[in-house]
């Protein structure tokens, strides 16, 4: 469960506008109802009152959840979300969690510590739960924010502070009136809030109350212990009423203006006091009474608005006694919050802990059978009894530590996915971990040339959640595609299996793999460098539980590894990389001091370079947590590659694209890499293997292009001789430019020097090449001479550079670190 609260209130807002936005409860669930269409909406609860509204909702992801919940609420009221959606704050995960228990101790109440805030977000609770709108992740949510409100008003003395609406109103009331034991007051409505007026006027010792309402029953049950008077809301009565009354006050659930200007004036055209002075308290919102109503003499109206002025300007709130039980409420949510985190972590972990214990259980079955028919008509069943019963215990004790441990560990302050680990190292199938929610069927689409999608930057180019890809016309071959786990992985590796599938008639199955880099959210620079991302996918290849893995060729190691081949390299990418900006801003108008994300040392020292002013700030995630760290205001910008936000179809909210002067992107940014088993792979020596990993090969070559392949070998080459001496971020990009092989790099050193090349290379070709085709298929040398002119220029590249930053590249490799430079999106 993902927690999101996108709201409203007195806090962000104008009253006119809380007034515009006040939902009744028909309303409420046709809102609500309309949200949970959204993809990205599992669960919501909408709480609505006279000084906010908020949407709390479990989604799926910051950035979708949030567009759901705004195109909602957009269709659900007259206005442009330009014009409002300044006034909207949005809280996600721990943030809104901190939020919900604040709300639901009144700490962000018009009147700090107010209760009835309690009773309406219990109400709110009901009202989705009897909906069917509640996740059981959302419903405990509101409940422990329930449990936490009561507990702040048990243990502090927030209700002795705590100054509610109706208080503030009747104080300012008394200054107009004066005092109250000698006025008459009227009550229009007899809703729930009506009951807490009438209550709180007898507790004043008002001499008498009236209670108007259209169905007399109501009013009559609200009088019945305070011995007021009850009668029928017409425009005659109420009339005669606002003559007779002292103190009118509203409260009425209805939608349109109760107490029209007609009404007062005949009410004091009819006044039996003269000129007795009046006021009128107007606690709803939209409101109930005619704000013209101050333009009449002796005549005073305190509204929302009114009100909230007087709370901010009351020295009470300003009291020691005040700051103290507010400091001691903070100091409850502060601890319920660290219970509740560490719930929800031992919570995720324990699917995982049946799962591990699931798979122990079947191995032991397993074992036992295999043993029993090897051994059992040897021995008889009472020693057999007793070798069950010793496996059974040595499965239990290897298995304890690892789960009583996951637990324990989940809890902690890390960045580390313990869950995901304990799968990952004990090698759990995903489908021995139970959800609550039932998995979804096997995921199936067909390839045909419709599927394939370029990558516009519109359209993701694949359905990332797929899990096979069919081919219109079946060949019989089934081929299993290895990749990551993350959204971007997925899309752009089932963009592959479309083509391949499409190309050859083969079923291809997506397989997903768990890597250190998904697993360990630490900084990419301390936990292992090189291959992070690349490991557990060719490790997967070795066992032979995947045919083909697809990869970000950038997160390859530059050392070819035992074993495995590249099989091909399609046509590249956009290579730049782009930037992602709070309210549209370009990287030149970010104001001096902006806060800009990246995970990469590259794009660190890059951006430091061109704009000192600002502060860059190392951050993980796929691109939709980057996104999002923009979105809910932890950083003002983030830079991504502009080929993963292509291939995810997010390019539309890039606000800048970088030029190659400011930024160069990593080596092979843009490209992909197919990989398959070597044949000198240990499970390549099944000649039958063998044989259908050079089929596969063979097919393969029908996805590369030649011009990425002797772009990329040139890049990489930098990469490798600058790993060869010294530990420095790394730029390049290399291009065919008519006759000419161009590279242009960047490397800085451990103090963040920068040194930059241009490096420049003649291509021999045939006289009848076309030159502005740009194409290395037309040029007159062999590959192999390709990928030499393309090393050495690389090669010279990263010389220059070393030079430039007064490194010995023959003395280098005995004090400096190698380099690792591991990249995401």
């Amino acid at each position: 469960m993902t927690l999101l609260v996108l709201g409203i209130s007195h806090q962000s807002a104008p009253i006119d506008m809380l007034d515009a936005l006040a939902f009744g409860t028909g309303e409420v669930g046709a809102l609500r109802t309309d949200a949970l269409t959204g993809d990205n909406v599992e669960g919501l609860a909408v709480l609505s009152t006279c000084n906010r509204l908020e949407l709390i909702a479990d989604v799926t992801s910051f950035h979708g959840g949030l567009a759901d919940l705004g195109n909602a609420l957009v269709s659900s009221i007259d206005k442009e979300w330009q014009d409002i959606a300044g006034h909207f704050y949005a809280h996600y995960d721990t943030q809104a969690l901190e939020h919900l228990l604040k709300v639901s101790c009144g700490l962000d109440s018009m009147a700090i510590g107010e209760a009835q805030i309690l009773g309406q977000l219990r109400s709110t609770f009901t009202d989705s739960l009897q909906a069917g709108a509640l996740t059981s992740g959302l419903s405990h949510a509101l409940q422990q924010s329930l449990r936490v409100g009561k507990r702040a008003h048990s243990e502090t003395g927030l209700d002795e502070v705590a100054r509610s609406l109706f208080s503030a109103a009747l104080e300012a009331s008394q200054g107009h009136i004066g005092s109250l034991r000698a006025a008459n007051a009227l009550v229009i409505g007899a809703g729930a809030m009506s009951g807490l007026v009438v209550a709180g006027l007898h507790k004043e010792g008002v001499a008498a109350t009236t209670v108007l309402n259209r169905t007399v029953d109501k009013a009559e049950r609200l009088v019945a212990e305070v011995g007021g008077r009850a009668r029928e809301l017409t425009s005659r009565i109420l009339a005669e009423e606002i003559a007779d009354a002292d103190l009118i006050i509203s409260c009425t659930g209805a939608r349109e203006v109760v107490v029209t200007r007609e009404d007062i004036q005949a009410g004091l055209s009819q006044n039996p006091k003269g000129a007795a002075n009046k006021a009128f308290v107007d606690l709803a919102l939209p409101h109930d009474i005619d704000p013209t109503v101050r333009e009449f003499e002796h005549v005073a109206l305190f509204g929302l608005g009114e009100i909230r002025t007087l709370l901010a300007s009351s020295a009470s709130q300003r009291d020691a006694a005040v700051v103290e039980t507010v400091e001691a409420v903070r100091t409850i949510i502060e601890e319920e919050l660290a219970k509740l985190e560490s719930g929800a972590k031992e919570r995720a972990v324990a699917p995982t802990v049946t799962a591990l214990r699931s798979h122990a259980k079947d191995v032991l079955a397993a074992e036992t059978k295999r043993l029993e028919k090897k051994i059992g008509a040897e021995i008889d069943e009472k020693a057999f009894a007793e070798i069950r019963k010793s496996l059974h215990r040595v499965s239990e004790k290897l298995i304890h530590t690892p789960t009583v441990k996951v637990k324990e560990l989940a809890v902690t302050e890390s960045e580390i996915d313990y869950a995901q680990a304990l799968m990952q190292l004990f090698d759990l199938p995903t489908n021995k971990v139970p959800h609550a929610i039932a998995e979804p069927e096997t995921k199936v689409a067909t390839a045909s040339t419709a599927n394939h999608v370029e990558a516009d930057g519109v359209r993701p180019v694949a359905d990332h959640t797929l899990d096979i890809v069919e081919p219109e016309h079946f060949t019989g071959r089934t081929i299993r595609l290895g990749t990551r786990r993350s959204k971007l992985a997925r899309s752009q590796s089932t963009a592959i299996a479309h083509q391949l599938a499409a190309l050859t008639g083969w079923r291809i199955e997506i397989v997903e793999v768990v890597t250190e880099g998904d697993v360990n959210m630490s900084p990419l620079t301390g936990f292992g460098g090189t291959g992070v991302f690349v490991s557990a996918v060719r490790q997967a290849l070795h066992q032979g539980k995947i045919d083909i893995a697809v990869h970000s060729l950038k997160d390859l190691p530059t050392t070819p590894e035992a074993g495995i081949q590249m099989a091909a390299i399609p046509p590249r990418v956009d290579p730049a990389d782009v930037l992602i900006g709070r309210d549209g801003l370009s990287f030149a108008q970010l104001p001096a001091g902006s806060v800009v994300g990246t995970g990469s040392p590259r794009r660190a020292v890059q951006l430091r370079a061109a704009r000192p002013d600002i502060e860059v700030r190392g951050v993980r995630g796929n691109v939709d947590t980057r996104i999002a760290h923009v979105r809910d205001g932890r950083l003002d910008a983030v830079v991504l590659a502009a080929a993963g936000v292509r291939r995810i179809g997010r390019l539309a909210e890039a606000t800048d694209l970088l030029d190659f002067d400011t930024m160069l992107p990593a080596p092979g940014q843009g490209a992909l890499a197919v990989e398959t088993r070597g044949a000198d792979s240990p499970f390549a020596l099944d000649n039958e293997v063998m044989v259908a990993d050079a089929e596969v090969r063979d097919e393969l070559k029908r996805l590369h292009d030649e011009t990425t392949d002797l772009a990329v070998t040139c890049e990489r080459a930098i990469l490798s001789r600058a790993e060869a001496g010294c530990s420095a971020p790394i730029g390049a990009l290399a291009t065919i430019q008519g006759s000419e092989f161009v590279v242009e790099a960047v490397m800085a050193d451990d103090d963040g020097n920068l040194a930059r090349t241009r490096q420049v290379a003649p291509l021999p070709m045939t006289p009848d090449v076309d030159l502005d085709s740009g194409s290395a298929n037309q040029l007159s040398i062999t590959g192999k001479e390709l990928a030499r002119l393309a090393d050495e220029l690389g090669t010279a590249a990263a010389e220059d550079m070393l030079g430039q930053l007064g490194i010995d590249p023959a003395q280098s490799a005995d004090h400096l670190t190698p380099v690792k430079v591991q990249e995401q999106v």
